[in-house]
C-alpha cells in the first residue's frame, strides 16, 4: 500500500510507547464486559495495553488493544485474528495464544480471538459471529490490514474467512496443525461429532460449507503459510495431506505466496512458530517485523 494512507499503516504498526495515565483514564467500549488495563507485554517489546473482554452480539470476543492505539484515531492501524481449536474459546487469548497475541501488541497492532459460537467451524452462527467481529472493530479503529492465525479446529473458520472475503484488508494466513477439509478430517478425528453436529447432521450444509470444496480462484493472490508435522511425527488430530499440505498445493498456481513448513511435535504447536508468524506476516506487509 502507497500514499499517505500507506505511511500511517506503517507507524501504526511499529507502535509506539504508552503510559499508564492512558488507560486509567480510557472509555470503556461497547459492550465491554471486562477490562484488565496496563499490561505490560512479556515479551521484547514491553509495551502497555489493554486485555478487554467484549459481547459482540452475543458472541464474546477478547481483544489486547494496545494503550497506543484510540478509539476514534485517524491514523490506520493493523489488526491480528486468532483462530482457536476445538473446545477453547475467545480466553485462548489469554493461554496458548497471549505470547504470539503480545508480539503483535509489540507492533502496535491489535489482537483479537472470538468465540465464533464455539465449535461451530463454519456454520451460519460462526460466519455471522466474524462479520459482526469485523463491523464493531471496524466502526471503532481505522483497521486496514488484517491477518489470520490459526490453530487445530479454527483453521477452519480462517480459511473460510479468507476465501469467500467475509472481512475485508487482509494480508495472510498462518495455519499451525490446522483444519481445512471438513469432510475429510470430520471422518477421522474425535471431533466427528462435534463437525458433523454444526451443521444439523445435514452433509449436503457441510459439503455447501467445506473451504476444501471451494475453487482455487477463490484465493488468486492470497498469502498463506501452513505449519504441519512431517510424516515421521503423526498429527492424528489434523492430518496435513488432507489439510494444510492440501491447502498449499491447491492454491500455489494462484496464490502470491503459498508455502509449506514442517515440524516434529505431531498435533502441538512448536515454540518457533510465534516468531515465525511475525517473520511471515512482515514479509506479506512489510511493517510486521
Amino acid at each position: 500500500m502507497t500514499g499517505a494512507t500507506g505511511t500511517a499503516i506503517t507507524l501504526a504498526l511499529q507502535g509506539v510507547s504508552a503510559t499508564p495515565a492512558q488507560a486509567a483514564t480510557a472509555a470503556k467500549l461497547p459492550y465491554e464486559v471486562s477490562r484488565t488495563a496496563n499490561v505490560t507485554t512479556g515479551s521484547a517489546g514491553r509495551k502497555l495495553y489493554d486485555n478487554i473482554l467484549v459481547n459482540i452480539k452475543g458472541d464474546l470476543a477478547r481483544i489486547f488493544l494496545p494503550q497506543a492505539v484510540v478509539r476514534g484515531q485517524k491514523t490506520a492501524v493493523g489488526a491480528v485474528w486468532f483462530f482457536h481449536g476445538g473446545g477453547s474459546s475467545q480466553d485462548a487469548l489469554n493461554g496458548g495464544f497471549k505470547y504470539p497475541a503480545e508480539l503483535v501488541v509489540d507492533k502496535g497492532a491489535i489482537a483479537i480471538c472470538i468465540n465464533a459460537g464455539g465449535n461451530q467451524y463454519t456454520n451460519d452462527q460462526a460466519k455471522t459471529a466474524q462479520v459482526n467481529a469485523w463491523n464493531y472493530l471496524s466502526a471503532l479503529f481505522p483497521v486496514r490490514m488484517n491477518f489470520l492465525r490459526a490453530t487445530s479446529a479454527g483453521g477452519a473458520l480462517a480459511c473460510y474467512t479468507y476465501a469467500r472475503k467475509l472481512i475485508p484488508y487482509i494480508k495472510g494466513l498462518y495455519m499451525v496443525n490446522a483444519l481445512y477439509d471438513l469432510e475429510g478430517t470430520s471422518s477421522v478425528i474425535q471431533a466427528q461429532a462435534s463437525v458433523e453436529g454444526a451443521f444439523g447432521n445435514n452433509p449436503a450444509q457441510l459439503v455447501a460449507n467445506n473451504p476444501a470444496r471451494f475453487p482455487a480462484s477463490d484465493w488468486t493472490g492470497a498469502n498463506v503459510k501452513a505449519l504441519v508435522s512431517d510424516a515421521e511425527h503423526l498429527d492424528a488430530v489434523v492430518p496435513p495431506t488432507r489439510n494444510g499440505i492440501a491447502l498449499v498445493n491447491k492454491i500455489t498456481p494462484v496464490a502470491a505466496d503459498a508455502r509449506l513448513a514442517f515440524h516434529t511435535l505431531g498435533h502441538d504447536t512448536p515454540s518457533f512458530a510465534h516468531k515465525d508468524m511475525m517473520v511471515t506476516f512482515g514479509a506479506w506487509s512489510g511493517v510486521l517485523r
